[in-house]
């Protein structure tokens, strides 16, 4: 089986210039303006759609009724993203794929690390009131 590495191109640009051992230019980004942009992007899409593991509940119970087996609501954010990794495998290009990633494996950690007690109080509050 190949590894992931093998089917998500590294940028050309920064390929090389690890490569050759340059240092990459100023007008790359740096790790914290893509951390300061995905989190960003979370506040957005927060402020759209609600706390996400509302929506990965909501997610979860129409996919069980469907009969489809998860272990529980983070396994969404598992398919969240294999999807956003199939998607830059055909468009690597996209940097909002890349916030979308990263994005995505926050929430994963969240969902992972919150508590069962956690888990009832989101079903609680996504109540319709």
């Amino acid at each position: 089986m190949y590894g992931l590495a093998l089917l998500l191109p590294k940028p050309k640009h920064l390929t090389k210039a690890i490569r050759e051992g340059e240092v990459v230019s100023d007008i790359q980004r740096s790790l914290s303006e893509w951390l300061d942009d995905a989190g960003n992007t979370l506040l957005d899409r927060g402020i759209e759609y609600g706390d996400p593991r509302h929506n990965f509940l909501r997610i979860y119970k129409i996919a069980t009724a469907l009969g489809i087996q998860l272990r529980d609501p983070s396994d969404l954010a598992l398919i969240a993203i294999a999807t956003k990794l199939s998607r830059m495998v055909e468009s690597p290009e996209r940097a909002d794929s890349y916030l979308d990633l990263i994005g995505y494996a926050a929430i994963l950690g969240r969902c992972r690390f919150s508590t069962p007690e956690d888990w009832d109080d989101i079903e609680s509050d996504a109540q319709p009131q």
